[in-house]
């Protein structure tokens, strides 16, 4: 997989989305990245805006699984009753401080997850979410 030229994440500390936003920018920095600390903010964005896609232009999203308003597992419930046209179009990656491994177990078994890595984001996450 060639590397994706967009870039959600949804984390509720402003601080880890600044991480990423640093370290994507430095691997892509041709990508475009939203940020969001709501991930129904987040949900929104991604029906309002990927919906009206006509390129095939692969998204990575990284979310969060501990989230005060809206869980991580919550989202993905939320975000299954999309259209497949959206789950096709967006790469979700669960980025999280979690160590717990019902949570690994749990996004590893996820069909809509592709992967799971600890926080923070890092340029070898970056490198090995493309092999």
């Amino acid at each position: 997989m060639k590397t994706a030229l967009r870039f959600i994440v949804v984390d509720d500390d402003p601080i880890n989305n600044m991480v990423c936003k640093y370290v994507i920018t430095n691997f892509a920095p041709a990508a475009g990245i939203q940020l969001f600390t709501d991930p129904e903010k987040a949900l929104q964005f991604i029906q309002n805006e990927h919906d009206h896609e006509s390129d095939n232009q692969e998204t990575v999203l990284f979310l969060d699984i501990n989230m005060p308003v809206m869980s991580g597992w919550e989202f993905l419930d939320a975000y299954s009753s999309f259209e497949d046209k959206l789950h096709s179009q967006i790469k979700i990656i669960i980025l999280s401080s979690s160590i717990d491994p019902e949570d690994i177990e749990q996004a590893r078994n996820h069909p809509l997850v592709s992967g799971y890595f600890p926080k923070p984001l890092s340029k070898e996450t970056l490198m090995n979410m493309n092999e």
